[in-house]
């Protein structure tokens, strides 16, 4: 291991031991598999598993079930969706100002309704109190359709409003309905206790989090944060633990990076780019873990420190570790319908609380890229390095890598009509970025900013992968190309 353990104590927990329980199987005191809570957790996990991780085919794609559930409410209720989208920016911006003027002392309400309307949940800072404001002021041309030009450009709101926010107002709202099956019913420490022989020498992260990166590279990196806040907020994860996920694991989605395969026409080697982007971000980890500012990260926590045991013995063993302590939260847990519905209410408040702010900053890059050379300009510096790694069409790559720190999608789609290698190296490199100022980013700022994940921190972060992943995947693709894959 490097530096201190994931769960060593820190002053603010003094008194109390986060070390965790080292377990064999002679020490696991195994509980009677009763029909209920065995049948409560093979159902949650089988449910939300099917709607994260089965991979099916739909339109000619390889996907999962989440994504066409979103696609088909898209297609048969797009005005709800915009409708719906709208009411949550306005939620947002709303509460986040009654909040703000009530806890500034400019306007006082009682403790009743300080309850109700959660007021210490939509607390932030003034910064994303005028975010979420400015929001508001953008979504209501934007859903009316009259504005100014700029803001019905194609390359503004078309983007970030067609394909971005309609997208996560669904996608974290419904994730979170199955992410709760997963995380309150067993599945967190199913999957956990299987994946700490691999998620604690490899990153110093618990096994649990295994299941935060498949939810972000199967479903989307919001309901990896999503699911990471939930096991953060009852003390499964420190502050350190939840930097290295978001940062290192929540990267783009299997998903969006078919989309961009299938627009650049590269789907007939789409088995080899997920190979490979799976591969680069692994490796990217590894490093990136044991490097500053990761590894200065404290290990505090925000909660009672819930310690993950480690288990040592044979695969056998482990299966019947992770069986026995699935089944033992599963029977305390809730029933099933009621996480679903408490799934969707915590999904609905995350999603107001960063919708507005996501479609300011998204707008403001994407205006800067559409009328300004910006980007253009920030990426000169990284032609000669591409060139000298051999990458076809360096200045193309180059551009695209600088435009994914605003938003993936674009990055990689700018290597539209650039040869194959070219294409697969920056759809491989972009989506592995994981930080896109204009998504991501500050959706990682504004759910977590008790760590804090800060602006700065995340810019060091974009700039550190960036050189990391350059020379990996160029490594990756030009071995492919060897081998003759690509």
């Amino acid at each position: 291991m490097f530096g201190r353990t994931a769960w060593e104590n820190d002053d603010h927990m003094s008194g109390e031991s986060t070390e965790p329980e080292a377990k064999t199987i002679d020490d696991v005191t195994l509980i009677d598999k009763r029909p209920r809570p065995l049948l409560k957790f093979i159902l949650a996990f089988g449910i939300g598993s099917f709607f994260f991780l089965f991979p099916i085919e739909w339109n000619g794609q390889t996907t999962i079930p989440l994504d066409v559930v979103v696609s088909q409410i898209q297609e048969s209720f797009p005005t709800f969706v915009e409708l719906f989208t709208f009411a949550l920016i306005v939620a947002g911006g709303v509460l986040t100002t009654l909040s703000m003027l009530h806890y500034r002392e400019i306007v006082t309400f009682d403790r009743a309704t300080v309850e109700r309307l959660e007021l210490d949940y939509w607390q932030t800072s003034s910064i994303f109190w005028a975010f979420r404001v400015v929001g508001i002021l953008l979504a209501i041309p934007i859903l009316l359709g009259t504005g100014p030009a700029w803001l019905f450009n194609d390359g503004t709101s078309g983007i970030v409003w067609g394909a971005l926010l309609l997208t996560i107002a669904l996608v974290i709202p419904i994730g979170a309905v199955f992410v709760n099956l997963l995380a309150e019913l067993g599945g967190l420490q199913f999957v956990g206790t299987l994946s700490q022989p691999v998620m604690r020498p490899l990153f110093n992260l618990p096994g649990r989090a295994a299941l935060d990166s498949a939810a972000s590279w199967l479903g989307s990196f919001s309901i990896g944060y999503y699911l990471t806040r939930n096991v953060f907020d009852r003390g499964g994860y420190n502050k350190r633990d939840v930097f290295v996920i978001c940062t290192c694991f929540a990267t783009g989605n299997l998903g969006t990076v078919g989309a961009i395969a299938a627009v650049l026409d590269i789907l007939h080697v789409f088995p080899i780019v997920v190979f490979l982007y799976l591969l680069s971000v692994l490796v990217t980890a590894v490093i990136l873990v044991r490097m500053p500012p990761l590894s200065t990260v404290p290990d505090e926590y925000v909660a009672e420190p819930d310690p993950e045991p480690e288990f040592s013995g044979s695969v056998g063993d482990y299966i019947r570790f992770a069986f026995n302590e699935a089944v033992r939260t599963a029977e305390k847990g809730e029933s099933i319908p009621r996480s679903a519905v408490i799934g969707l209410i915590d999904g609905m408040k995350l999603t107001a609380m960063m919708v507005g702010t996501i479609l300011t900053i998204a707008m403001s890059a994407m205006l800067l890229n559409e009328y300004t050379s910006l980007f253009a300009v920030l990426s000169t510096p990284l032609v000669p390095v591409l060139s000298a790694f051999g990458i076809p069409d360096p200045q193309t790559a180059a551009t695209g890598l600088i435009l994914g720190g605003a938003e993936m999608f674009i990055g990689a789609t700018f290597a539209v009509g650039s040869d194959l290698l070219t294409k697969v190296f920056v759809v491989i490199v972009v989506s592995s970025q994981a930080i896109f100022f204009a998504a991501s980013a500050p959706m990682m700022v504004d759910m977590f900013d008790d760590i804090p994940i800060r602006f700065r921190d995340l810019f060091v972060l974009f700039v550190l992968r960036t050189v990391l992943l350059i020379p990996i995947t160029a490594g990756l693709i030009h071995a492919a190309r060897i081998a003759g894959l690509l």
